[in-house]
């Protein structure tokens, strides 16, 4: 048993359940602010990361086996001085959850949920409010869910107090009662329980609240859906103005997500076709129309489009959505939206205007080719909804089927300026990256292409991914002039681009024409960006004095670098004349002395004589 050094004395600290109390009498129907922090217990759990930083569920299990052990061999063995070894293991918290105690047969039943309510009721320190938590889990009775359900009002006990509540039989109120006082992972957690339990009372607050704190997870999504079976509810036609909400956030939640959580909801295509049939149905909201947005580009050029659709159902679900967003009913509400005093709301109104604009007319796939026998080539370049994660993607169609979401599914399309000008075919065959792994293509893999110009042909061939041994495309064969065409106005098109971006653009191409830009105060360009969730920012990221890896230069191994980030606030005024200011700005003043460090090592950095940030020379659990 490894335990952790002396530990300050308790004294008069209250136990976490008095604490969560407490605050819970003040906010009787909210969560706890900031998740019932500060907790009682802070100060022994700062610090020097236990055990090096890394720690295994089998130490876990030895070390509260071996503590719980001694207390059950040995009845006399006071519950005081049980709390007080557990708070002494060596052990992280996320480390105690209930499946560490599984098949230990020595654990019986009424013993182990008397321990664990005792612990739970006066522990004075997460790891042993945690462990009697993990002792109720498949113990617990219905009396017990007050105790439970309050100590999962903190964020550091939630996640395993649902897990305890899920084992409770009739449970599903109690879920309820905390996911309405959670956030972030407990109420994630309360969301997933509640969708296995299939229980009335847990399907009908899903199909009211499941979307409500902010951005969902695409599986988490696809769970929510499967639970209320969504497709089933909206073809109903009772579905009123909430319930098409929830289904559109969901729908476009399992879009966005890396994976196309879509592709994995055997109901998606009735989903979809019904969503579009209830959005017209009701008053248009503006994250309604954000979901229609979203779908309706996924429809056209993403992994939506690849369902497998009855004929003519995709371009007539299609078809209603582009109704619904080019209707006088969605011009007034993104009026009204864009006059709101809220920039996200504002900047929302912007992006589906844009969008909208862009949407192309619906057709069905071709079952041939032209009569010329040459594939035609588009390019769709897609924003995410500013109000949610994600990217720019570029989306190239061969005779309007979607070329990555076909072949690819562990990650996004890359954005226009990693893609667009690597298309120009020439003589010389060059590869090109279409899209990557969302854990990079090391990991996971990525898609290429191979461009090469042939007379007047330009050909697409030796897809690949280097995950996988094959990749389901055929190769492809497009007339040159056409080819040309589409690719230059895409590379020259920049009216998907909102202001942050087209700064980020604009100062990207002088640093790189003008390198002595930077190189005046010792640095070297990186890379400049803006997020399509971070509307009002540009990001410039440069080294010093160099980049560490710069090609052709014989340098010494433990010569100093940085990596460092100048994060420049933007607004919604001329995105030309903001470009200008940073770099009159940087013409003038050292931009080390307004950027963040967030690359290099400690060492090496401090050499330089720059302050190293706090990433975790202290944890906190």
């Amino acid at each position: 048993m490894s335990l952790a050094p002396e530990r300050r004395a308790l004294g008069n600290r209250p136990s976490l359940f008095d604490h969560a109390s407490r605050l819970h009498a003040l906010t009787p129907d909210a969560p706890l602010p900031d998740g019932g922090r500060p907790y009682p217990d802070d100060a022994d759990h700062r610090g020097p990361r236990p055990s090096g930083g890394s720690f295994s569920v089998e130490q876990a299990r030895a070390a509260l086996a071996a503590v719980l052990r001694a207390r059950f061999d040995d009845p006399g063995r006071s519950l005081d001085e049980l709390h007080e070894d557990l708070r002494a293991l060596d052990v992280p918290s996320w480390a105690i959850r209930p499946d560490v105690l599984d098949g230990l047969p020595w654990l019986a039943t009424e013993p182990a949920r008397e321990t664990g309510l005792w612990l739970a009721r006066h522990a004075k320190d997460r790891r042993p409010a945690l462990t009697g938590l993990c002792l109720l889990a498949g113990r617990a009775r219905p009396e017990d869910v007050p105790l439970v359900r309050t100590l999962g009002l903190l964020r550091c006990l939630g996640p395993v107090a649902v897990d305890v509540l899920e084992t409770i039989p009739g449970s599903a109120g109690a879920l309820v009662w905390l996911a309405e006082r959670s956030a972030q992972l407990t109420l994630s957690r309360a969301i997933e329980a509640m969708c296995r339990a299939e229980d009335p009372v847990a399907v009908a607050w899903l199909l009211r609240h499941a979307t409500d704190p902010g951005p969902t997870a695409g599986g988490h999504a696809q769970r929510v859906a499967q639970a209320v079976r969504l497709a089933d509810v909206l073809e109903d036609g009772e579905a009123d103005g909430g319930v098409v909400l929830l289904a559109g956030r969901l729908l476009q939640a399992m879009a966005g997500e890396d994976f196309s959580a879509l592709c994995d909801y055997d109901d998606a295509c009735r989903a979809l076709a019904a969503f579009a049939v209830r959005a017209g149905a009701v008053p248009p909201v503006l994250d309604s129309l954000a979901s229609a947005v979203a779908l309706a580009e996924d429809l056209t050029s993403g992994h939506a489009a690849c369902l497998p659709w009855r004929p003519g159902v995709r371009e007539t679900t299609l078809e209603r959505l582009r109704r619904l967003l080019t209707s006088a009913r969605a011009a007034e509400a993104l009026a009204e939206a864009a006059r709101s005093p809220d920039p996200v709301t504002r900047r929302r109104a912007a992006w589906a205007r844009r969008a909208i604009a862009a949407l192309p007319v619906v057709s069905r796939f071709p079952s041939r080719l032209p009569e010329d026998g040459r594939d035609r080539l588009a390019i769709h370049v897609v924003v995410s909804d500013p109000a949610l994660p994600g990217r720019v993607e570029t989306r190239p169609l061969v005779n309007g089927r979607p070329v990555v979401a076909r072949a690819f599914r562990k990650g996004r399309p890359h954005p226009p300026e990693h893609v667009l000008s690597d298309l120009a075919a020439s003589g010389e065959p060059r590869e090109v990256r279409l899209a990557e792994a969302y854990c990079t293509e090391g990991c996971c893999g990525a898609l290429y292409v191979t461009v090469v110009r042939d007379g007047d042909t330009v050909v697409w061939r030796g897809r690949r991914d280097p995950d996988t041994t094959a990749v389901g495309l055929e190769p492809f064969r497009f007339a040159a002039g056409p080819y040309d065409e589409v690719v230059a106005r895409a590379v020259d098109d920049h009216g998907w681009e909102w202001p942050a971006r087209t700064v980020a653009r604009e100062v990207r191409r002088s640093l790189r024409e003008d390198p002595g830009l930077l190189a005046a105060w010792e640095c070297e360009a990186g890379f400049v960006y803006a997020e399509a969730d971070r509307q009002d920012e540009t990001h410039v990221v440069f080294w010093h004095p160099r980049e560490p890896s710069s090609d052709g230069e014989d340098r010494p191994d433990d010569e100093p670098w940085v990596q460092l980030q100048w994060t420049v606030p933007i607004d919604d005024t001329d995105p030309g004349g903001q470009a200008a200011r940073v770099l009159d700005w940087l013409r003038h003043n050292d931009p080390k002395s307004h950027a963040e460090v967030v690359g290099g090592s400690r060492e090496l950095v401090e050499r330089l004589g720059l302050p190293w940030p706090h990433w975790g020379d202290d944890y906190e659990e």
